[in-house]
């Protein structure tokens, strides 16, 4: 039985079985699912009738419905979630969880549904980030990365994980190098610390990055894998597989092409992936790479960047700013 109080969400999908899916696991959390159309079908002048407290898009990259919903939508729009595991997969209630925990704060926790199972809602430290992206560079790496954080106020609801090729000589180094002129915390890896609100952790060259349970740190003495120290593309795959839809990418200046295939998977799961631009790069190689594959959802100078950034988390987290 429906609950008339329960928060209204529209759904937008280009998939028919998609959007079948996403709207019974709306309905499983107790919102109730107002509208749930093709894009084909619809224009702006539909869009603007749907009367609803949020919208979840699943849309493709270029879509002209979801650029009007951006600009013109007087409630919040919510890009993504994620391809949706099996039901019997692992990964099922972190998926589940994550999109809970993007919900939330846009709508609220929805009254009790009659004959549903109850929800777990994730409990959230009050300095917890929303979500967490990692941010990939090599030669050139440091100044760019410095650049971007010189942009973004540290209070935003974000913490980064920093993979940066580099000799182990110098890993100590770089919260001093990175931190000057802004309130970002950028601290070394410590087992047992947890990721807070305006922390960039910096994975380690000799150790091999790993997440607890709740995201909490820890370290291995295993080998990074493949040639590089840290190795990105590990990261980028060990950030997915703890924090989920969460997860975001930016692969700054460097070369090789350490990140490619991890990226590609971040993509699969509709997670975004961002780039420097060849203009603003010491060396381009290593954004290029991930460009040239296809990819890169947003390409830029560090400056530009930022600013798409601060721009998203706006759009995707506007109750936690």
């Amino acid at each position: 039985m429906s609950n008339s109080a329960a928060p209204a969400i529209a759904l937008l999908a280009g998939k028919a079985s998609k959007r079948k899916r996403l709207a019974g696991e709306l309905q499983g959390f107790g919102y109730r699912v107002v509208f749930a159309g093709d894009p084909d079908e619809l224009d702006a002048e539909r869009l603007q009738a749907v009367q609803t407290d949020a919208w979840l898009l699943e849309l493709a990259e270029e879509s002209l419905l979801a650029d009007w919903l951006l600009e013109h939508s007087p409630v919040p729009v919510l890009l993504g979630a994620g391809e949706i595991p099996d039901a019997a997969c692992e990964d099922y209630p972190r998926w589940q969880r994550r999109l809970l925990g993007k919900l939330l704060p846009l709508l609220g926790e929805p009254p009790q549904v009659q004959n549903l199972a109850p929800v777990v809602v994730p409990q959230l430290r009050h300095d917890a980030p929303s979500c967490v992206w990692v941010l990939g560079a090599s030669l050139g790496g440091p100044a760019a990365v410095k650049r971007f954080l010189d942009q973004l106020p540290a209070d935003l609801p974000i913490a980064f994980i920093y993979a940066q090729h580099i000799d182990a000589g110098f890993e100590q180094q770089l919260p001093q190098i990175l931190g000057r002129q802004n309130d970002w915390r950028i601290i070394n890896c410590q087992p047992g610390a947890h990721l807070h609100r305006g922390d960039v952790l910096v994975a380690p060259v000799s150790r091999s990055l790993r997440f607890g349970n709740e995201g909490v740190v820890q370290l291995s003495d295993e080998p990074w894998p493949g040639l590089y120290r840290p190795s990105i593309g590990a990261v980028l795959d060990e950030t997915l597989r703890t924090f989920g839809a969460a997860t975001g990418a930016i692969i700054f200046s460097g070369m090789g092409e350490d990140g490619v295939e991890a990226c590609g998977r971040l993509r699969q799961q509709g997670i975004e992936v961002w780039t420097q631009d060849e203009q603003s790069a010491a060396c381009a190689t290593m954004p290029k790479a991930v460009q040239d594959a296809g990819f890169s959802h947003r390409e830029g100078s560090p400056e530009t960047l930022a600013a798409a950034l601060r721009d998203w988390l706006q759009q995707e987290w506007p109750l936690a700013l």
